[in-house]
């Protein structure tokens, strides 16, 4: 069991330590040879992963399967941020985060399928064509205008120790976080991993602000829009992942319905999260990143106390319209919350600011799982609830949650009018 947690572990571990430093290197050297490399990586890694009928190096080899993750989903919107204008960035942007969203739902019904007709290493042989064509478009087809480096003749060199530090800070944060729902809050091994990543934190922070590490630019959480971005994008995943982690449970559980149905149910949110994106991004064009960010996150926290109110006798289309209402909500502001990031970055800036994001959601998945499990053993346990009546609280908990990912952004707002982005106050 221990094995099989740390297949987990590992994968968001190092998920979480590489985004950043993948941004940053996009940013020194250019998009382009970055996402062909993650390609490449994620490739052999689940090419590598395919073939294993031991978990040990299942488990090894999911850190460079995260690496790659990493790489993709950071330098994914980062490449966008430099091939569309301010004007059109949300537009693009919402449409990128649906294909994303859209590839994942895709990718979840065929790999089951894949799983249930072949074994489990299909789920792994899928995604190596898919690799090689990714990747041939990729050194092919991608624009060196917008991909390469932004200043070419400006010397370069990679930081390493800067790198290693950070990477090393991040990893063992969530390591951290993930075996105190394992060990306990209080156990050893997670806080002295938590006291770890803190110590290498502040070595960094200070290395970065004298510039001495250059992974990533100075000032960073004074670019426009990142703190309350990124910030408003980890809380909204703390709340809303509980719909990954615990709503199964709920619906074969508590309601008794099969696993056919709740497939239906996630199927459902999973659509309405494509169509919340790409009408968020074209809204958010129009009137403002921080306001549809805001209007995301609130319908997320409708969607979560509807859902929360239930308890052990729910009716159905009680259940199916908080599905709706959490997937346009949490595809709404997703889309809404990259464009308030992003849309001010310049182009030099825009792999560490994308990576904030990333960073900030895989985190955010963690302390998810994490925090929200810790509470349902606590309420269970010693407050002698049922399940039904944990889960209720949790889901009040999240809806709270999503509306404090609401209210950190709705402070000021930023719109754009005929190309032109009007800042009605100080940037962050």
């Amino acid at each position: 069991m221990i094995t099989v947690q740390l297949i987990i572990i590992f994968y968001h571990g190092a998920r979480s330590g590489f985004g950043f430093i993948a941004g940053g290197i996009a940013d020194k050297f250019g998009i382009k040879w970055p996402l062909s490399a993650g390609i490449v990586l994620y490739t052999a890694a689940v090419a590598i992963i395919s073939i294993q009928n031991s978990l040990i190096p299942i488990v090894a080899l999911r850190v460079p399967q995260g690496i790659g993750v990493a790489i993709l989903f950071t330098l994914a919107p980062a490449l966008i941020a430099r091939a569309f204008g301010p004007s059109r960035r949300g537009s693009a942007l919402g449409f990128t985060l649906a294909a994303m969203g859209a590839g994942t739902f895709t990718g979840t019904l065929g790999g089951g399928l894949l799983g249930e007709e072949f074994g489990w290493p299909a789920i792994f042989w899928m995604r190596i064509p898919i690799g090689i064509v990714l990747l041939i478009a990729t050194i092919i087809g991608l624009n060196q205008s917008y991909a390469g480096a932004v200043h070419d003749r400006v010397k370069k060199r990679f930081d390493l120790l800067g790198s290693a530090i950070l990477f090393t800070s991040l990893f063992t944060f969530v390591l951290g976080l993930s075996f105190a729902r394992v060990d306990g809050w209080l156990s050893p091994l997670p806080i002295t991993l938590v006291i770890t990543s803190g110590v290498l934190g502040l070595i960094f922070a200070k290395g970065n602000k004298t510039g001495n590490f250059t992974i990533l630019p100075i000032g960073l959480m004074k670019f426009p829009g990142f703190k309350s971005g990124a910030g408003s994008n980890f809380l909204i995943t703390v709340a809303s992942f509980v719909m990954w982690f615990l709503f199964p449970f709920y619906v074969t559980d508590v309601m008794g319905r099969s696993v056919l149905t709740l497939g239906a149910l996630l199927a459902l949110m999973a659509i309405m999260n494509l169509i919340g994106a790409g009408v968020a991004g074209y809204l958010a064009d129009r009137i403002g990143d921080r306001l549809i960010t805001f209007i995301g996150a609130m319908l997320t926290a409708i969607g979560l106390a509807v859902a929360g109110t239930q308890g052990s006798n729910p009716e159905m289309l009680s259940v199916i319209f908080a599905t709706i209402v959490i997937g346009v909500g949490f595809g709404a502001h997703q889309a809404a919350v990259y464009a308030l990031t992003l849309r001010g970055t310049a182009p030099e800036h825009a792999g560490s600011t994308a990576a904030g994001l990333t960073v900030s959601q895989t985190i955010g998945t963690v302390v998810s799982i994490a925090l929200m499990t810790s509470l349902l053993n606590w309420q269970q346990s010693i407050n002698e609830r049922s399940f039904a009546e944990a889960y209720q609280n949790l889901y009040l908990i999240a809806g709270g949650i999503a509306v404090l990912a609401g209210a950190i952004v709705i402070k000021k707002q930023s719109n754009i009018v005929n190309g032109t982005i009007n800042i009605n106050s100080n940037p962050e």
